[in-house]
């Protein structure tokens, strides 16, 4: 399991209920079915997933031991069902404007002008790329004097293009990544089901946040009970909801790197407030115990979207951790995406385990 360095000690002590001892109308809320996360499998230098969807994608590795950071990223995803197309993106961690070629065991196989920190192929091109990638030994990337700009590791690559072929249900198709046959191209597993979301609920305008009474901001002190006392001087960050919830965050530890805050929901009219610990239907990564209040990592709120975030890093380089995001449903934060990487190992860019449709989770045409 990984251990995420510089985090909050946890909130302790703090009894699950509302402040003040009225109940609360979240305690009331309807039960939603908990997310069913995707799990990521590592191959030698190279991490993979599959979310809900079966929608896959692997990501290249430092191999173990090199500490320096990871200056370029293979990622190969490919969307379930029978139609799921795969793509290979290259990113760069620093801008480039060059013409550059793919070299995959000292052959050239594709060459490609690029504006920026992202090389991208899709359709049949991704496809034949990755296939070669699978079977090879050295992948480089060339600028136009042939110099290598990178070399990611292909070690465990063909085991982690297999596990996609698995479990999207492509094994022995035609279309298969790794594990090719003659059974059709289509051959693959149907998409589940998407998740249920509620009708998007009307948010407020942020800039005008609630205003806690002194009773209320203290109430939301003795809730959070955090180890480090940091609540105790600090005020909550409020934001709107909708016209009758709140969003609290209350800073309960900071580290090295990770910023902890309490999520709580204060609901009711102004001066008469109920707050309660704020329900999810999937609690924040660094969580632990369910039976612990929730604790948020360097949370961030987007009032446009609706969305709260939580970023949790193993160490300063965020190349590990976890990361959610979930949307208020007018009852609970209900969470629409989840990423995970279990090993520092130089990969800014992480498996995504759970997704929500953009559409669903949205409720736009």
């Amino acid at each position: 399991m990984l251990t995420l360095t510089g985090l909050c000690a946890s909130a302790s002590g703090a009894q699950q209920g509302a402040v003040p001892s009225a109940p609360s109308p979240l305690a009331r809320a309807p039960i939603v079915a908990e997310p069913v996360l995707g799990r990521l499998r590592v191959f030698d230098n190279w991490a993979v997933a599959c979310d809900n969807r079966l929608s896959c994608s692997a990501v290249s590795l430092n191999p173990e031991g090199m500490e320096t950071p990871n200056r370029m990223l293979l990622l190969i995803q490919r969307g379930g069902g029978p139609a799921g197309a795969a793509s290979l993106r290259v990113l760069l961690a620093d801008q480039l404007r060059d013409r550059v070629e793919l070299v995959i065991d000292g052959k050239r196989r594709a060459r490609q002008k690029v504006n920026g920190d992202t090389i991208a192929f899709g359709g049949e091109t991704a496809l034949d790329l990755v296939r070669a990638m699978g079977s090879s030994y050295v992948f480089e990337l060339r600028n136009r004097k042939r110099q290598v700009i990178g070399t990611p590791s292909l070690q465990g690559l063909p085991a982690a293009l297999r596990y996609m072929d698995e479990q999207q249900g492509r094994i022995g198709s035609q279309a298969a990544l790794a594990a090719i046959g003659d059974g059709p191209a289509d051959m693959a597993r149907p998409l589940p089901p998407e998740p249920a979301l509620p009708e998007t609920i009307p948010m407020l305008a942020d800039g005008t946040p609630p205003v806690l009474t002194d009773q209320e901001q203290a109430a939301t002190r003795r809730l959070a009970q955090c180890e480090s006392g940091l609540e105790s001087s600090q005020a909550p960050e409020i934001h709107a909801l909708d016209a009758t919830h709140a969003l609290l965050l209350l800073p309960c530890d900071a580290g090295a790197y990770n910023l902890s805050a309490v999520p709580l929901v204060a609901t009711g009219a102004p001066g008469n407030r109920q707050i309660g610990f704020a329900p999810f239907d999937h609690l924040p990564g660094f969580t632990g115990d369910a039976s612990a209040p929730p604790l948020i990592m360097n949370a961030r709120w987007n009032p446009t979207r609706g969305e709260l975030s939580s970023f949790a890093k193993g160490r300063g380089l965020g190349d590990c951790g976890t990361a959610e995001t979930y949307r208020w449903d007018g009852a609970r934060f209900r969470l629409t995406e989840a990423r995970s990487m279990p090993v520092c190992r130089g990969a800014w860019e992480w498996p995504v385990l759970f997704s929500l449709n953009a559409q669903e989770a949205t409720g736009q045409p």
